[in-house]
């Protein structure tokens, strides 16, 4: 579960450590004694939400079972532990 929340919350803050790395790479804010005081908070919010929907879509299309298939439970077989999967009709 932690897994499946940090895939989709790390996009978002993505943006937030970018602007942060470039900050602190080009020292214009220390110089300043302002770090985040300028920052573009809506375009980081904008860039980490588009991040995260897109890493929501991702997810939606490219994992699950095939449509119209049949889920076999995970199951014991010849002494095996064999896992849950999708099988075609």
């Amino acid at each position: 579960m932690v897994r499946k929340l940090l895939f989709h919350l790390v996009p978002f803050l993505l943006p937030f450590i970018a602007y942060g790395l470039y900050l602190f790479a080009t020292r214009r804010a220390r110089e300043k004694g302002q770090a985040f005081d300028e920052a573009p908070w809506y375009w980081l919010f904008a860039s980490g939400l588009a991040l995260m929907v897109a890493s929501l879509i991702a997810v939606w299309a490219f994992t699950g079972g095939p449509a119209g298939g049949e889920y076999v439970a995970p199951h014991m077989q010849d002494g095996e532990m064999v896992p849950g999967q999708f099988k075609k009709n």
